[in-house]
């Protein structure tokens, strides 16, 4: 009858044993599951293609509005200094000549483009 005890104590703590250290396996299972392992890092000489700019024909756009505004802006340098240099070869008392009336017009107009391109 010992006997018996002891090979059904035996069973017992062996069931008991194995069910503990397989549950403990079971769960150190689930937690690898739980974190992916990291993608293999890419070959040196490998690239990824980049994906496409949306904002690339917005770009664009302001590159264009940029070569105007200062093409626009030099325009306008050029137009003050001539104006300048005439004004200072006239005489106050004179009375304005219709070319200076022009370039206070082209003037104007310019300055008005530049604002305008300046809110873009």
């Amino acid at each position: 009858m010992m006997e018996l005890r002891r090979g059904f104590l035996r069973l017992l703590g062996a069931g008991l044993a194995g069910s503990t250290l397989g549950g403990g396996s079971l769960a150190l299972q689930e937690k690898r599951r739980a974190m992916p392992e990291p993608p293999a890092p890419a070959a040196p000489g490998e690239t990824t293609p980049d994906p496409p700019d949306p904002q690339s024909p917005q770009r664009a756009l302001l590159k264009l509005n940029e070569k105007q505004f200062r093409e626009s802006l030099t325009s306008l340098y050029e137009r003050v200094r001539d104006l300048r240099q005439d004004l200072e070869s006239m005489h106050t008392a004179d009375i304005f000549s219709v070319k200076v009336y022009k370039q206070t017009d082209e003037i104007e107009h310019l300055a008005k483009r530049l604002k305008s391109l300046a809110r873009f």
